[in-house]
């Protein structure tokens, strides 16, 4: 999934987007149209992880200015959508899939934002590899095989016959065979030529609005119309000595930077990490998270957790995704992710337009005591995790990864991997990961007992013989110091 070339480097979870960013370096393009073209094109060659009905967060570094820049591509929860609605129909908490699971997507206009305001290439130019790949087909590998073939699949087309006329039902897929996506193909088209003014306020929202309400959701035009981009400041803190940037809520980039934080001030904190220690500091990263990882209108950050969390300022609180790492000639970087969340998002697809949507609502809860909980016009909660790391201000890495809420974490030990045990960049994806989602319940992928001293007395732990994919799916390059690119793409996914 990597290639080089004198014009930089472009790493992605599939070889035609690699190859589609490639192809805009090579014609005079910078990071971000090399990022859009690629991440255009993985919304057609990974259908299932991500897509235009869905949501992007990406970091952009500007060399020249030495500057870093969050693009939020995240949307709101519809205008009807509120704790009274849902329960109305008899609702406690928002379907997982299915119309009410679903927000805005944001992603489309997030893509032409980005090409207005960094790139020198307009979307017309930068979409044509994705049109073309949807009008010829994506090649069915071992991995589409796979999962259309999975039980994942097969339960999703029983209540959606449209996800099943474009891909096929769960049987008999060979490898080799194209799969056509005619409509997405010609929504495409539409936009190189009108713009995201034509999803967002046009025909095609029109269509996507009345198909998806047939459908029972909620979302309206208004709600398409009043979507927009946002542009951030990052946030960042310092660890092993590199200025560790990531996104503002809703972005669970605070989880991240919380846990270089707790990790400063453990004592003995040597080569191997007690994993008591990483599970305290994960467990409280992740409150930190809870409570302030939300919309950034509502979200109140108290910056004393991310300049001394020594001091006790909490307060107790009772996905599938695609990424892309760029770096241009110039030196400018790209760490950009989107997603439908999970496989296939609500599974309810736009049958005119092809265009499946998310389900990013579905992490909303419909009531609660502290911030994240519905609201009308809410960027909802955000898993994904983009990260950029300066040294001594000048680049050093741009890396990005899925895994739903274990994308901290993932990020968090190949930083020390590299920064710490002084690991290079390849090496350090391969090597095993601990993830850790609930209570003293621990996966671990073989070997992990080599990085951390362990009681198994204390801790319930599953050990995968083998790398596995809910350990993430890396997508980074490092800036060597004798200015070269070192480039790196996780083997516990074949398409992410």
């Amino acid at each position: 999934m990597k290639l080089k070339t004198n014009y930089g480097m472009v790493v992605s979870g599939h070889k035609e987007a690699t190859k589609a960013g490639i192809k805009i370096l090579k014609t005079g393009g910078n990071a971000i149209d090399a990022a859009i073209a690629t991440a255009t094109t993985l919304a057609v060659a990974i259908p299932n992880m991500n897509g235009l009905g869905g949501d992007s967060i990406a970091l952009w570094y500007d060399a020249k200015k030495n500057k870093i820049t969050v693009i939020n591509g995240s949307g709101k929860s519809p205008s009807k959508a509120s704790k009274k609605y849902f329960n109305s129909k008899g609702l406690k908490k928002i379907p997982r899939r299915g119309p009410l699971s679903i927000s805005v997507p944001g992603v489309v206009h997030a893509w032409e934002t980005a090409l207005k305001k960094y790139g020198k290439k307009n979307l017309k130019k930068v979409l044509e590899s994705a049109i073309n790949l949807a009008e010829k087909g994506i090649v069915v590998d071992k991995y589409l095989k796979t999962f259309f073939e999975s039980k994942v699949y097969r339960n999703l087309i029983k209540n959606n016959k449209n996800l099943s006329d474009i891909f096929g039902y769960s049987k008999n897929f060979k490898i080799g065979t194209k799969i056509k996506q005619k409509n997405l193909a010609k929504t495409l088209r539409i936009l190189s030529k009108k713009g995201s003014k034509s999803f967002y306020k046009g025909k095609l929202s029109n269509i996507i609005v009345e198909d998806i309400s047939k459908q029972g959701s909620i979302i309206t035009s208004d709600d398409f119309k009043n979507h927009s981009t946002l542009i951030q400041k990052p946030i960042s803190t310092t660890y092993l000595n590199k200025k560790i940037y990531v996104a503002p809520p809703n972005s669970q980039g605070l989880a991240l930077i919380s846990l270089c934080n707790l990790f400063k001030i453990i004592k003995n904190n040597n080569d191997k990490t007690n994993l008591s220690d990483y599970l305290k500091n994960k467990k409280t990263a992740f409150k930190y998270r809870d409570l302030y990882c939300v919309d950034p209108s509502i979200s109140k950050i108290n910056h004393k957790i991310i300049n001394n969390p020594k001091k006790n300022y909490l307060e107790e609180i009772s996905g599938d995704t695609s990424t892309l790492v760029v770096v241009d000639k110039q030196g400018n970087a790209v760490s950009w992710v989107q997603s439908l969340f999970e496989e296939f998002g609500s599974a309810v697809v736009s049958p005119r337009t092809g265009v499946i949507l998310h389900n990013r609502l579905y992490l909303e809860k419909i009531s609660g005591n502290y911030n994240n909980f519905l609201r009308s016009n809410k960027r909802p909660f955000h898993t994904l995790c983009p990260s950029i790391v300066l040294d001594q201000k000048k680049l050093d890495l741009t890396i990005a990864t899925p895994g739903d809420h274990g994308q901290p974490q993932t990020i968090f030990q190949i930083l020390n991997y590299i920064y710490k045990n002084r690991i290079p960049l390849q090496k350090a994806i391969d090597l095993p990961r601990v993830r850790h989602n609930n209570g003293n319940k621990v996966l671990a992928e073989k070997g992990f007992n080599k990085k951390f001293h362990i009681d198994k007395k204390k801790f319930s732990i599953k050990v995968y013989k083998k790398k596995n994919r809910i350990f993430g799916g890396v997508t980074a390059i490092k800036i060597n110091s004798n200015k070269t690119l070192s480039k790196g793409a996780d083997k516990r996914r074949n398409c992410y």
